[in-house]
């Protein structure tokens, strides 16, 4: 998967001489938390929600209230906007853009191409990673869900797999996380066409179970 599968192309943006009032204006009528801003057809830059309220007056500044929000409603985006623009390209394996949002603490990334390009094609959004994670764990199927901690090994996967399968089960998804042993390893297993009984009496008594549970899906 690849970040041109889950970006949004039809991008809400703004200009650099944009005021602060009607960009924020903008993201709530749009629905959106992060406004490229775009000069002369290039991204030049970013600016999110935060920025622009952040920059808005609030009673603990120490100007009045009324002087401040005069100020703020003839500063242009250009003032507050993030100029070195973290980006991503559309060939870019999606775990890797979601791996740059959580390094940078960022919660959006602008999508342009060719990579290192200021052209603007779309952004993807830590809402777009949360959406493939539900894809990921299949989270709206019906399911019996096993969550253990096994050996962390050649072929300790497929023995786990193969098992399952034996038993009459269907594998709908399988993820794996670090343990807090390096010889260990952690697994969500999800699986139909057997019940939770027949998924713990399949297990190795060296596969530790976290959690198990039928899932009964949601619409």
């Amino acid at each position: 998967m690849l970040v041109h599968d889950y970006m949004t192309t039809n991008v809400v943006t703004t200009l650099p001489e944009t005021r602060l009032p009607d960009a924020l204006n903008m993201m709530r009528a749009q629905g959106v938390h992060h406004l490229p801003v775009i000069e002369g057809g290039l991204l030049v830059g970013v600016v999110s929600e935060k920025d622009l309220l952040y920059a808005m007056p609030s009673a603990d500044r120490s100007v009045s209230w009324v002087e401040a929000a005069a100020q703020a409603a003839v500063l242009p985006v250009r003032d507050v906007m993030k100029q070195d623009v973290i980006s991503t390209c559309p060939s870019c394996p999606i775990e890797i853009a979601a791996m740059t949002m959580v390094d940078h603490s960022i919660s959006a990334l602008p999508v342009v191409d060719p990579p290192k390009s200021p052209t603007l094609v779309g952004i993807i959004t830590k809402s777009d990673i949360f959406k493939l994670f539900v894809e990921m764990l299949n989270s709206r199927k019906p399911c019996v869900r096993a969550s253990l901690e096994i050996e962390n090994r050649k072929g300790a996967l497929a023995s786990l797999f193969n098992r399952v399968v034996e038993a009459g089960g269907f594998v709908v998804s399988i993820s794996t996380f670090p343990a807090s042993l390096p010889y260990r390893i952690r697994v969500i297993l999800k699986v139909t066409d057997i019940d939770q009984e027949s998924v713990h009496n399949l297990l190795k008594p060296e596969e530790t179970v976290i959690d198990l549970r039928e899932i009964q899906g949601a619409s």
